[in-house]
């Protein structure tokens, strides 16, 4: 290989450092300039873009994205001037580290990827780009990568001076914390370390970690980039690591500058058209929410009010009140159609309590606004839309009360029970019992929407509550959302009147066999969701609920979810904004073994722990990052077995849990 300046035909070079000052030479564009994140664009060679995040606080770190446009096939150079020696990296990708301590550090978070996408930046197809050369010297470092025909070449790289050389050693030394499974709420995939934020930041934007039915495309998703927040922010509170903060900073503003003029963030996750997923919208909103805490940069504010007045826009006004909508589809039939012709499903109009034909009536996604909104009142005291929110209450209260046709719904949710069965189960019922399970799912199941359209009614006997009255399918996996959204709604309005739908709700679950029917893998269905959300779920209600027993719940839940080898979702590590304002939270532990599952419940100055083995034997129950107090220890079954100031429990016994206690130091 060529080791001077002049590339080869058919080649591009590049000079790494050079890359860290040619965003923000001439004719670049300024993105974003606040006082902690800048981002530059700059037009290359070839088309080549690049984008560079600084961090004006923190001025010896930085991260560019490098697209190389599509075009003819060709390859690419990187060259590094200085020895260099690369090391993989703790935090995934690789360590590009100096010889000479004065000079900076790189790290390459992801192998470069090729890359195809259409006129909306949606990715239509992914593969890794061939790295075809590789050499080392005493005086530089190149490295050859091809760029296929027709096709963008993605690139990521941190570059670390002297200045900020402690992230390098961040990135190295990991707790065990740090490397356990993280379930992002969207992409329905795990995030594990450091490296992983770049299978989702893509140049710039964050999108969905794999290809999105019915299309298969990767879309930009804000509710992902708001899972990765709440990660990030739970690690930074338990390690104090600067590289969490950079990365929070990093997903917030690349939130930001995919924000639409009117407001709103635009998905195209199901047709051609660019609609709007109004949970991803809100997810934004969330994030928004969350950074105000840390960052009330003017930018922040401003994006954060244009979202809400977005989203207040996208309702119905029913009879029984402010309905907020799904989706951007629901505002015309013709948009509907155009959902039904590229997805194969259907809708059927109708006029349900006044609302308009094309109002799905999704449930969940009406409570996530609620919450989203009120959300918004509360971080900025601005109380514009409380005249939205409390009539949403009030058609969301109406719902919830509806209670017709009691004995034929008793009887049609004793049929559909029995299709919700674990196979293990299932295979073990008699002949009547299976003969009814075959008929329900094959002819019953089908005709609920029926049934629902005249005798509407979400709170089913039994207490599973349904997902939306006016869609021709039924989706048995939702009840884990409903319970999850009703337990948001209800710490945003502790007024309302829940324990027993949530209570009931919650025994529909625990008191069945549902949560194995929900972990089963099933080819083309994706319900295993449903064991991550409940987990969520549970979460939430034991931060409303002192009760020791929705503690077992949440443990039972998590066995279940590691027993499928799923992810825990972000909010156990105990920085959910929603559930705990920012002031006091306290940082999550780390266990000495890395099969302990920690779920970190502490609020209002007071530390709860859940120490989880959902192993088949014994872990001792050792630190390597203790609990910022001494804790009261307890059994599964609520015995009192170490207090502090006493040795804490030798060891955590199989397939159980502990739970500990305790009030937090002041200068925690």
């Amino acid at each position: 290989m060529t080791t001077d300046s002049t590339p080869l035909p058919g080649q591009e070079k590049y000079y790494l450092d050079q890359l860290f000052h040619a965003a923000t030479g001439p004719g670049s564009d300024r993105m974003i300039d606040t006082g902690v994140f800048t981002r530059s664009q700059q037009k290359l060679q070839g088309d080549t873009i690049l984008l560079l995040d600084e961090f004006p606080d923190h001025d010896g770190a930085s991260c560019c994205f490098l697209r190389m446009a599509t075009g003819v096939a060709r390859t690419a150079a990187f060259q590094l001037q200085g020895e260099y020696q690369a090391e993989i990296c703790n935090s995934g990708g690789w360590l590009l580290k100096p010889a000479d301590p004065d000079m900076p550090s790189y790290w390459i978070p992801q192998a470069p990827v090729s890359r195809t996408q259409d006129a909306n930046k949606r990715i239509l197809t992914e593969s890794s780009a061939a790295v075809t050369g590789f050499s080392a010297s005493a005086t530089e470092l190149i490295v050859t990568i091809s760029v296929p025909e027709n096709a963008l070449v993605d690139i990521t790289l941190w570059r670390f001076s002297q200045e900020s050389a402690g992230a390098v050693k961040e990135l190295e030394q990991l707790l065990n914390l740090e490397t356990q499974q993280i379930y992002l709420w969207n992409s329905q995939t795990d995030y594990s370390i450091l490296a992983d934020i770049y299978l989702y930041l893509i140049h710039g934007n964050v999108y969905t970690n794999r290809f999105i039915w019915p299309r298969m495309w990767k879309i930009c998703s804000e509710l992902d980039a708001y899972s990765l927040f709440v990660t990030m922010d739970g690690l930074e509170l338990a390690t104090g690591k600067l590289i969490y903060n950079l990365l929070k900073r990093q997903i917030l503003f690349s939130v930001i500058t995919r924000q639409d003029e009117d407001g709103g963030w635009y998905h195209g996750e199901w047709t051609d058209q660019m609609e709007s997923h109004y949970r991803f919208h809100n997810g934004a909103l969330l994030l928004l929410e969350a950074g105000m805490d840390e960052w009330p940069e003017a930018i922040v504010s401003e994006s954060l009010e244009r979202g809400a007045e977005f989203i207040s826009r996208q309702r119905d006004e029913t009879d029984i009140g402010t309905w907020f909508l799904h989706d951007s589809l629901e505002d015309s039939p013709e948009l509907m159609d155009e959902l039904c012709k590229q997805t194969g499903s259907r809708w059927i109009p109708n006029r349900i309590f006044g609302k308009s034909p094309t109002n799905k009536l999704i449930l969940n996604t009406h409570l996530d606004t609620i919450v989203a909104l009120k959300r918004y009142c509360d971080v900025t005291g601005d109380t514009r839309f409380d005249h939205l929110v409390q009539s949403a209450r009030s058609a969301t209260k109406a719902v919830l009360a509806l209670r017709p046709a009691e004995l034929l719904y008793r009887i049609v949710y004793r049929a559909i029970g029995l299709t919700l069965l674990p196979a293990s189960k299932a295979e073990r019922l008699s002949f009547l019992p299976r003969a009814i399970k075959r008929l329900t799912w094959m002819y019953l199941t089908p005709q609920v929407h029926r049934i629902k359209r005249t005798f509407p009614r979400f709170v089913m006997p039994g207490g599973l509550i349904e997902r939306h009255l006016s869609m021709p399918h039924c989706d048995f996996n939702y009840p884990a959302v409903n319970v999850m959204d009703l337990a948001r709604y209800w710490r945003c309005f502790p007024d309302e009147d829940l324990t027993e739908i949530l209570d009931n709700a919650i025994l529909a679950v625990t008191g069945t066999s549902i949560m194995e029917y929900w972990a089963e893998v099933k080819a083309r269905n994706r319900q295993q969701f449903a064991v991550v959300v409940w987990v969520e779920a549970m979460y939430n209600i034991c931060t409303l609920n002192n009760e020791p027993a929705y503690r077992n719940y949440l443990a039972e839940a998590i066995l279940c979810a590691e027993d499928a080898k799923l992810g825990l979702p972000p909010s156990l590590l105990g920085a959910d904004h929603e559930a705990v304002q920012k002031s006091q939270q306290l940082p999550c532990p780390s266990p000495a073994d890395h099969r302990v599952r920690i779920v970190n419940l502490s609020r209002n100055g007071t530390m709860e722990l859940l120490v989880i083995n959902s192993t088949n034997g014994d872990i001792d129950l050792a630190w390597e990052k203790s609990p910022a107090s001494s804790l009261s220890w307890y059994t599964a079954d609520g015995r009192c077995i170490s207090k502090p100031g006493e040795v804490d429990p030798a060891c955590v016994t199989a397939r159980s849990w502990l739970r500990g206690t305790g009030q937090s130091s002041p200068d925690t």
